[in-house]
């Protein structure tokens, strides 16, 4: 199934309206992509990459929110960055953007996450973040639709494999969703968490999903025959 396929069936059969993003994990830094020229949250990122409709990489450095360098393996196991770094992530969690009221709880929340997600077993120089259809052989795809438009997919998936999908609520909605697409190879959704909320305006009806490339396509090749 090709991208004008898959964008037709998730626009005009589904009414997705918000376009896909992917992502794809990279050993080295990618020649011929352009570089993220700032500093930001991984879902700050890929909400410019839509809005623009551009595809760049990202690498550590980029990041301010220890969450999506855990998310996407950029630094598994929350090891590379230096203390200073780490205190100033802290900092911004808790004080600037107030996703936890304390550093204590906050770690809480992380051991917590290391139970529940998938761990990485190798390091990654970079993330490339582009829309759905611009990034080749993508890792990750990310979806945003309404509860029913995520019922069908999830429900077609079901239908064709006999696998549930899990869903998740919480904070950091790139780790309870990305680790589970790039490691596990396994759909997920959320409700998400409000940064990402914001990052890419949802409406109050709108929920995450996302999946490898291929289960996809398993979805919505069972559209159809999975509403029969």
């Amino acid at each position: 199934m090709d991208h004008d396929a898959i964008a037709t069936l998730l626009r005009r059969t589904l009414g997705i309206k918000k376009n896909g993003i992917a992502l794809k994990q990279a050993k080295q830094e990618p020649a011929g992509i352009e570089a993220y020229a700032d500093m930001n949250n991984i879902c700050y990122m890929m909400a410019e990459a839509i809005a623009e409709q551009k595809v760049f990489y990202t690498t550590l450095k980029d990041h301010v929110c220890t969450l999506g360098c855990a998310a996407t393996g950029l630094d598994p196991v929350l090891a590379q960055m230096s203390d200073e770094e780490r205190a100033a992530s802290d900092q911004f969690h808790t004080a600037s953007i107030n996703i936890f009221p304390s550093v204590a709880l906050q770690e809480k929340a992380e051991q917590q996450a290391r139970a529940l997600f998938p761990q990485f077993s190798e390091t990654f120089k970079a993330i490339i973040i582009g829309p759905l259809g611009r990034v080749p052989e993508p890792d990750a795809v990310i979806l945003f639709g309404t509860p029913e438009q995520m019922h069908l997919l999830t429900r077609a998936y079901c239908y064709a494999t006999g696998s549930f999908i899990k869903g998740f609520a919480g904070m950091g909605a790139c780790r309870m969703l990305l680790p589970l697409a790039f490691i596990n190879r396994e759909p997920a959704f959320t409700i998400s968490d409000r940064a990402w909320r914001r990052a890419f305006n949802l409406s109050p009806d709108e929920l995450t999903l996302a999946t490898p490339l291929d289960k996809l396509i398993i979805m919505l090749e069972n559209l159809e025959q999975s509403q029969l």
